[in-house]
């Protein structure tokens, strides 16, 4: 049976070159006709941190991280030529979390009943993702979610 695509969670940095990993999820979601979810994870800060955010810091800090993420999307409009932007018709919610990334993205999914989790990767190379690993080679080990990773072309970073 031919899976059915009806709703993308797309997994972004917010990097500049993280646009041609959104290109394929928008891609997806005008080819099935389905949602798209865009998620922003900010790691935590150690418990051994002395900076603490205040409810504030917190609610200014997601503002202007939502703000970024329609600003590029703005751009990648632009980028594409269209007058208008013709691909918030796809985005159903933009969405920023604060943990670890491979958890938050994972929950999101099961949250939102993800058939595809969208993202990129800069690919850093054997040694890097054998000592350190990445967030998108634990996506594909740890989701039940299927995940498309997107390697950013070298010209792009």
């Amino acid at each position: 049976m031919i899976p059915k695509i009806k709703k993308i969670l797309y997994a972004t940095d917010l990097s500049k070159n993280a646009s041609y990993a959104f290109s394929f999820a928008i891609s997806l979601a005008m080819q099935h006709e389905a949602k798209i979810s865009i998620i922003n994870v900010r790691e935590k800060l150690s418990h051994n941190t002395d900076l603490q955010l205040t409810a504030e810091d917190y609610e200014s800090a997601t503002t202007k991280l939502i703000e970024i993420m329609k600003a590029r999307i703005a751009e990648f409009d632009e980028s594409e030529k269209f007058d208008g932007c013709i691909y918030t018709k796809y985005i159903d919610k933009i969405i920023v979390k604060s943990g670890m990334p491979v958890e938050a993205i994972i929950r999101q999914s099961k949250e939102e009943e993800s058939d595809l989790i969208v993202m990129g990767t800069h690919g850093h190379g054997v040694l890097f993702s054998t000592f350190i690993g990445s967030t998108a080679q634990k996506m594909v080990q740890i989701s039940k979610t299927p995940v498309l990773v997107v390697r950013i072309p070298d010209h792009t970073a």
